[in-house]
């Protein structure tokens, strides 16, 4: 129980943790565009064989496009879910941190989708990542909400805000089971999920919709 009571403690600046957010969240992006490589054509003046070999790349754009709109889309909620902390503490900054850690793995499974895309296991840990990443964000979320939020806020809590955040968790995880028996149906699951948090869903007083 003291250990708990160490992570309410703290007075830390919450700019820096925006800050710190930012540029992981910069370097993940630019992580996962690292995997599109220029293809190495035999014949440099071959249109047929440059056709050839950027189809041959087209599971690695699905994969970093889908992965880009979702990191983004992790970028503006967090983002805006910082904006409703009134301070920071110990607690706080350690579960950003841990969300953040979800966000830099996920160049490793789009690459590996983009690299096996046949291979089910591989899109389905791609969903996996995502799903885990999604229970970060809702965790980041419900700690903010009970411990650090602004006072003007409480009473505009949503009281169906963590339930909400389970469609994501849900989505992605039906995108994995999909693998195992439709690629194609896994990644238009993955690219349609963040359609739904698109933009940070806003506040309002209790008792209305």
């Amino acid at each position: 129980m003291r250990l708990l009571e160490r992570f309410s403690r703290g007075d830390l600046n919450l700019t820096r943790i925006e800050a710190f957010s930012d540029g992981v969240f910069a370097i993940v992006v630019t992580l996962l565009v690292l995997e599109l490589k220029v293809p190495a054509l035999k014949d440099h003046m071959s249109v047929e064989e440059l056709w050839h070999q950027l189809y041959e790349l087209m599971p690695k754009f699905v994969s970093w496009l889908i992965s880009f709109i979702i990191v983004c889309k992790f970028w503006l909620n967090q983002s805006h879910l910082l904006g409703l902390a009134g301070r920071a503490n110990y607690g706080l900054a350690w579960l950003n941190s841990l969300f953040l850690m979800g966000q830099s793995f996920i160049p490793f499974p789009t690459a590996m989708a983009g690299e096996y895309p046949h291979n089910p296991l591989a899109v389905s840990f791609f969903g996996i990542v995502f799903a885990v990443n999604t229970l970060l964000f809702m965790l980041l979320y419900a700690y903010i909400q009970r411990n650090v939020m602004k006072p003007e806020l409480k009473a505009k809590e949503d009281p169906h805000g963590p339930i909400k955040g389970l469609v994501g968790v849900v989505s992605y995880g039906l995108g994995a089971m999909a693998a195992w028996f439709s690629v194609p149906l896994a990644f238009v699951i993955y690219a349609l999920t963040p359609l739904f948090y698109i933009t940070p869903r806003q506040w309002k007083p209790k008792g209305k919709r």
